[in-house]
């Protein structure tokens, strides 16, 4: 039977990670928004070891994905997380239900939270236009792929990349998945609103029409479509 979320991160930690320096459920658990289908996300700072190491369990009904974070390199992954915009560890430490604490791991904690309200780091000049470019390049292709599982698949990577970049040029934090759409929503709800009604023009009808004005009006203000004359 499926353990309470706590008790169940509490039971890991004392049966698996007794001498741990802190111990965070995270995720959807962590928020008191789990279903069924959740599972529990562990971030487990540990006083040795070298490098991190992603594990997945299953214990007390659950399946356990652990975060094992050698306090030693604990900064090294953190700073990953900054210059990808997508800081996982961070908001797995700062906004999840602490389990076990000391001083040492008091102090991981204070920097995961300091680092979520800093912010990423803006983009460079180059960097916007590199997105602007791949935003432009997939948007040529959508213009001539197939109907049916070309057409999807362009229009994935067009989403992914939009979003990513509205976020970035913000100074927002991004995501991965449905992470993704939940910062946009929380961010720009009438930009998320456009781009839901884009996607399922597309998905419903194959009309990329509204798609590529969305692309267009996020892309202007940075100079809009970028293709001939880029360099890297």
């Amino acid at each position: 039977m499926r353990m309470e979320p706590m008790l169940a991160a509490e039971r890991i930690i004392e049966d698996y990670y007794p001498g741990c320096l802190l111990a965070v459920l995270g995720g959807s658990a962590g928020r008191g928004e789990f279903n069924d289908y959740s599972d529990l996300d562990i971030a487990v700072v540990e006083r040795d070891g070298e490098e991190l190491q992603r594990k997945t369990i299953e214990a007390c009904g659950w399946v356990v994905e652990l975060f094992l974070l050698p306090v030693g390199v604990y900064r090294t992954y953190f700073d990953q997380g900054i210059m990808a915009g997508n800081p996982t560890l961070q908001r797995i430490i700062a906004e999840g239900k602490v389990i076990r604490r000391t001083p040492e791991g008091d102090e991981v904690l204070r920097e995961a939270q300091s680092d979520l309200r800093y912010g990423p780091l803006p983009l460079a000049s180059s960097d916007i236009d590199a997105y602007r470019y791949m935003i432009t390049e997939y948007i040529s292709d959508l213009r001539s792929v197939r109907p049916g599982a070309e057409l999807w698949f362009t229009v994935q990577k067009i989403t992914t990349l939009l979003s990513e970049f509205v976020l970035r040029v913000h100074n927002q934090w991004t995501g991965e998945g449905k992470a993704l759409f939940r910062q946009l929503s929380a961010f720009d709800p009438d930009f998320s609103q456009r781009l839901e009604q884009a996607l399922e023009a597309i998905y419903h009808q194959e009309k990329p029409g509204l798609l590529i004005d969305l692309c267009a009006d996020m892309l202007n203000p940075y100079g809009g479509f970028l293709l001939v004359g880029y360099e890297e």
